[in-house]
């Protein structure tokens, strides 16, 4: 062989070694196949977003639960006050009656005892009133068994029938609601008339 035969072979198996090298680095440098085969790619965006919207919801969700949460323990909060405030006025009227009781029964207008006592007697119910509790009148009005107690019926004269003649304990509402009814005297109407039903 010549010596440009030799020169031209070699250059031949340097030229195949340099694509066979190339083709290896390309090889290298290529992303992996699709093992599903698929040509779909993965777009980051739209995982972001989707990740994002997630998010989002559970978000919503927490900040909605914790809303009701706050809501209920208010509710919780408002029920027990009312119903300790409930259980002390209740008791108190028991004084308040004993004081009427007093005022009812005492001798002289004048009197600094009963005058005490009137100024104690309006003080509680100034206090009781600040805190919601309403007197519920009674006496002349037609009886109402939501918001009465008849302790007894009398014939009368100068009261309609079905009407309250005599209130003997003053009831009371707390919060719109029957704390105490009033325990009263109800009218039957003149003696020996009709009753009406």
């Amino acid at each position: 062989m010549s010596e440009q035969t030799k020169e031209t072979e070699l250059e031949r198996r340097l030229r195949e070694r340099a694509a066979a090298e190339e083709s290896a680095s390309a090889a290298l440098e290529a992303p992996p196949a699709d093992p599903a085969g698929d040509a779909t790619e993965v777009n980051p965006l739209a995982a972001a977003e989707e990740e994002n919207a997630a998010l989002r919801d559970h978000l919503l969700r927490a900040r909605a639960e914790f809303d009701n949460f706050r809501k209920r323990t208010a509710r919780e909060v408002e029920r027990i006050r009312k119903t300790a405030a409930e259980s002390l006025i209740h008791e108190l009227l028991g004084a308040v009656d004993n004081l009427e009781l007093a005022l009812k029964h005492s001798a002289r207008e004048g009197d600094p005892l009963t005058v005490g006592v009137r100024l104690v007697h309006k003080q509680i119910l100034d206090v009781l009133e600040r805190n919601g509790l309403e007197k519920i009148e009674a006496a002349g009005t037609r009886f109402d068994p939501n918001i009465h107690e008849a302790v007894a019926q009398s014939s009368s004269d100068r009261v309609a029938a079905d009407h309250v003649i005599e209130e003997f304990q003053r009831g009371y509402r707390l919060g719109g609601q029957i704390l105490r009814p009033s325990k009263v005297l109800v009218s039957r109407g003149p003696e020996g008339a009709p009753r009406e039903s």
